[in-house]
């Protein structure tokens, strides 16, 4: 019989109004079913509104489904997470409803009311590091930076919110009750943005400097299986630590080279200026706001010439797997079928972005 252990308890996923909160939601579900040592924790899923489709989907995978305004009501998230023993912070700048404004607000939001719950846990997931450079700002004044436990102006970059947060959760929790997740560069899922492109233009779309910019790549899968691992162990086991969550490490023309070479086209590059390529992605998820994130999160925006990351090992120490490479993920049917069916509407669903 499983017999819970302290640093266990139930677990509640905020941001599960996008793709990666229900991958999450569902590792999170089917962890203990795939290893009869783990006990089987109450899931909680938090989004805005639980009348869409997707908390009926939530709802129809097992977990309890919880809809509250984080940046209205603070009684009600703090009501939401008592009695809840680790938070899985993700704020996904992809899901129906963040706003490049709002994600500082959002994550000091939910620590203010993890905090005054009594959360023993934070697991925050970023898609940034330390060791990365801020962004420049989007325009002179526009960035202004202010002390963690002060409520910023409004940022211009991504990067300086994600940190902010990061920095804000260490001045509000022990070390002992923190988790830092990090998943770096280009998500597998991300690069359908380009699926309408390449199937009008027969090439994939890359900045026309700074080839050589060298960044790592994850699956969404690798996330969801490595936050369930951290999340279904005790407090203490992995509390303290920063994990990369990183499967490959290829330069941005290596990247287009993979793509088409697992698609079976002729590798054809074609190189654009960065606001040119930003409005490609634009164009093809209908968002700047989501355009501007995943340009940041590829190193788009800054002057990285020449710099290489280094590989971590991090994933296969959490979950005892690597990670999927870019030429195995584009060995799956319903990836090419997500790029067959742009050729034939014209168009992509945001929905298989995240």
């Amino acid at each position: 019989m499983c017999q819970q252990q302290t640093g266990k308890g139930s677990i509640f996923v905020s941001g599960t109004d996008g793709d990666k909160g229900v991958a999450i939601v569902q590792q999170l579900l089917q962890l203990p079913a795939q290893h009869k040592h783990l006990c089987a924790q109450h899931v909680y899923a938090g989004l805005p509104d639980d009348t869409t489709p997707r908390a009926k989907s939530l709802q129809g995978l097992g977990a309890q489904v919880v809809a509250f305004d984080i940046f209205n009501d603070h009684q009600a998230a703090v009501k939401a997470l008592t009695g809840i023993t680790k938070l899985c912070l993700l704020i996904d700048p992809l899901s129906e409803r963040m706003q490049r404004s709002s994600a500082y607000l959002y994550g000091k939001a939910f620590i203010d009311a993890a905090k005054e719950a009594s959360v023993e846990h934070v697991i925050f997931l970023t898609p940034f590091t330390p060791l990365d450079p801020i962004s420049p700002p989007a325009s002179p004044g526009s960035e202004q930076h202010s002390s963690a436990t002060t409520t910023p102006v409004i940022y211009g970059s991504y990067r300086s919110q994600f940190m902010l947060i990061e920095s804000y959760l260490h001045s509000q929790f022990d070390n002992n009750g923190i988790t830092i997740l990090r998943y770096p560069g280009v998500l597998h899922q991300h690069l359908l943005v380009f699926s309408k492109y390449i199937a009008q233009h027969n090439a994939f779309p890359l900045p026309d400097q700074h080839l050589e910019i060298t960044v790592e790549s994850c699956n969404m899968f690798d996330i969801a299986r490595a936050t369930a691992c951290v999340a279904h162990s005790p407090t203490l086991r992995h509390s303290r630590n920063a994990y990369k969550i990183s499967s490959g490490l290829l330069t941005l023309e290596e990247v287009g080279q993979r793509v088409l070479s697992g698609l079976q086209r002729e590798n054809t590059i074609n190189r654009m200026d960065s606001a040119t390529l930003q409005q490609v992605i634009c164009d093809s998820i209908g968002n700047e706001d989501q355009a501007i994130f995943l340009m940041e999160m590829w190193g788009l925006q800054q002057k990285l010439s020449g710099r290489r990351l280094e590989i971590t090992r991090d994933l296969e120490a959490l979950t005892g797997q690597s990670g999927k490479s870019l030429n195995e993920y584009f060995e799956e049917d319903e990836v090419r079928d997500a790029f067959l069916s742009s050729h034939k509407n014209g168009e992509m669903s945001l929905s298989k972005v995240a």
